[in-house]
């Protein structure tokens, strides 16, 4: 097994990287023995361990791809930054319903989409930060996947 050193860290995420960040990224992996999932191709589970850590360990893109399978909808970055709290409460229960097969309804991923943009919303009342909100409620021409079926490609006419 790998021994987890500086050598290791700085090979892995920069030679540049500050010492600090060396140390935390250390002490973070050692806690977890030889369980070495931040080397795993798989985003899922590295998300199912990521999620619970407060130092990014993985490539983000890889993170928030296996956080997604993992809560059973989309996930919005904004989340991340404002909500790590209850994006690790949903994870746990995924992470559950992950291991006994169960997906999440259409009801739901439409619930937790509404309720992250509220959030932000919320979030930027409170802040004063500009938020722009489209309402598509109208989209009449659109089939059950929310695809255009008008014909109407937006380059002609």
């Amino acid at each position: 097994m790998t021994e987890i050193n500086d050598a290791y860290i700085r090979a892995r995420y920069g030679k540049e990287l500050p010492q600090a960040n060396v140390d935390r990224l250390r002490t973070a992996m050692q806690s977890y023995g030889d369980n070495h999932w931040w080397e795993s191709d798989n985003p899922t589970e590295v998300a199912m361990y990521q999620i619970f850590e407060d130092i990014l360990m993985i490539d983000f893109s890889k993170f928030h791809e296996g956080l997604e399978t993992i809560v059973g909808r989309p996930d919005y970055t904004h989340e991340i930054g404002i909500n790590v709290e209850g994006l690790g409460k949903e994870a746990r229960l995924g992470i559950e319903r992950l291991k006994k097969g169960i997906g999440t309804s259409d009801e739901y991923k439409k619930t937790a989409v509404r309720r992250s943009i509220e959030m932000l919303e919320d979030y930027c009342r409170k802040t004063g930060k500009q938020f722009l909100k489209v309402d598509l409620t109208e989209a009449s021409d659109r089939d059950e996947n929310g695809i255009d079926q008008s014909g109407y490609d937006g380059w002609m006419n």
